[in-house]
């Protein structure tokens, strides 16, 4: 029988997931590694770290599975968006990897809005700018890293730089090249007016292929490493939101996906690109031709929570639950604003910061923890809003992410969101989407369409509850009211 994996390389750990040719998942396993912070709002990762995870990954899931090298069809990846790889002739990293969490690149975006002016950068590639993005983050390396800058002979997003290792091949594609803010997302190539107006040589930027092309395949020295099969194809794969619109089958309009993760996102499809007047939300490539991505991002979801445990009380997720579960609706006035690395929707501010307010002497971390998981679904609420208010209709949505697992966060989302919330019987959607495309583009699907509608179902989870959903409205006018008053405040 033949097989397919799958390899996601997140910003906290890569996961890899072995299917067989009926799009079943048969392994899975993942590895941990860290985010460094070498000064104040700085992010960066090493490169070897991801190679090592995912030699771990793959040799774990061929060994879970009990499946040879040789029956591996195809390999497809998907990985976290707007991050920087800077790579010599060689493809040797010239530096650390800059993920899209950095920070340290605020004055670099005023120079590219500047430059190009806000809009006019929005309407060519369908994002605005903001610091941990590929292009503020060359910028960042030319002005001080100038000896870097001068060996550069590829930039690469960091899925493409680890495909690089099992293939030798250096390429891009469509869903992650509209993520760097150097692309047309309308066009799907190398915006020629951005580089001229930033001074980027093209010749830096790698050739754009499509997202379930043939990218290479296993080199000698890769199969020596990881186990695979020298001369295994290689799929491009896509960016992390790409691969999980597949994973979680969002093919058609209408169907949108709550993505609890590290960050959080909203995403839906559309079959032509919208751009809002506003710049709030993103406009992304689908893997799918003649198909977008409208996404709203924040930048701490699970983050909030991974904070609160880290520096506040050692506890498990699963007794999250348990606390939180004790608490009422609206925790009693205690507000949480999830800002603890700036925002992006609907802000696009790097300065925003969060905080907890209404706080009293009864709030216990039951409180607490319930007020985080409503402070994150409040501030995605905010992307379904613009979908709406933009004439984009969504008919289901679909809890997905490390946060789907908790059925009470679950419910939080129906309430505040006064929507059904559905939950997929595939639960790991980015790595699982790679692996699908994988399977497209060596043959063994016919198409996106076809291996989705056969393996992905949908169950309805939770309800909203219509005393909440009247709570949750009330405290939301309260919450938008504080925002603006920080937003007014930082503008003095």
């Amino acid at each position: 029988m033949r097989h397919l994996i799958g390899i996601d390389l997140g910003t906290s750990s890569l996961r890899a997931v072995l299917i067989n040719e009926m799009a079943r998942t048969v392994a899975i396993a993942g590895m941990e590694y860290p985010t460094l912070t070498p000064g104040k709002n700085w992010a960066e990762q090493e490169s070897e770290d991801w190679w090592k995870a995912a030699k771990f990954c793959i040799q774990k899931v061929l060994k879970q599975a009990k499946t040879k090298s040789s029956e591996i069809s195809g390999i497809g990846f998907s990985g976290q968006m707007h991050g920087t790889v800077v790579v010599d002739r060689k493809g040797r990293c010239l530096r650390r990897p800059i993920p899209w969490v950095d920070k340290r690149s605020v004055k670099e975006c005023e120079f590219i809005k500047k430059r190009l002016g806000e809009s006019r950068l929005y309407d060519i590639t369908g994002i605005p700018a903001f610091p941990g993005f590929m292009l503020p983050s060359v910028l960042w390396i030319r002005n001080n890293e100038p000896e870097v800058y001068k060996k550069i002979y590829r930039v690469l997003s960091p899925k493409d730089y680890l495909r690089f290792r099992f293939t030798g091949e250096l390429f891009s594609e469509p869903t992650d090249g509209c993520a760097t803010l150097l692309m047309d997302v309308t066009r799907r190539k190398w915006s020629e007016e951005v580089l001229s107006k930033c001074n980027i040589n093209e010749s830096i930027m790698p050739r754009i292929i499509e997202s379930s092309a043939i990218a290479g395949r296993v080199t000698e020295e890769a199969a020596q490493e990881t186990g695979l099969k020298e001369g295994t194809p290689v799929v491009a794969g896509g960016g992390d939101q790409a691969m999980g619109a597949i994973g979680i089958g969002m093919i058609n309009p209408g169907i949108a996906a709550s993505v609890l993760g590290t960050g959080g996102q909203l995403i839906t499809t559309y079959k032509k690109p919208v751009l809002d007047p506003k710049r709030r939300i993103h406009t992304l490539c689908h893997a799918l031709p003649h198909t977008w991505i409208l996404m709203g991002a924040i930048l701490s979801a699970g983050l909030s929570l991974k904070w609160f445990r880290d520096n506040f009380i050692k506890d498990t997720y699963k007794n999250f639950d348990r606390y939180a579960q004790q608490v009422p609706a609206g925790s009693d006035g205690l507000i949480f604003l999830p800002y603890l690395l700036g925002e992006r929707t609907p802000y696009m501010n790097p300065e925003l910061r969060g905080g907890f307010f209404g706080i009293t002497l009864a709030h216990n971390k039951g409180y607490i923890i319930r007020a985080i998981m409503e402070g994150v679904a409040f501030a995605m609420k905010e992307s379904l809003d613009i979908f709406e208010e933009l004439g984009v209709r969504i008919n289901k949505v679909i809890a997905s992410g490390g946060g789907a697992r908790s059925k009470l966060w679950r419910q939080i989302q129906a309430d505040i969101y006064n929507r059904k919330i559905f939950t997929s019987n595939q639960k790991e959607h980015s790595v699982y989407g790679a692996a699908i495309l994988a399977g497209v583009g060596t043959g063994v699907f016919r198409d996106l369409k076809e291996a989705c509608s056969a393996n992905i179902r949908y169950s309805l989870s939770n309800r909203p509850v219509p005393a909440n959903v009247e709570k949750y409205k009330n405290i939301d006018r309260i919450r938008k009211a504080i925002v603006l008053k920080i937003l007014e405040a930082t503008k003095q």
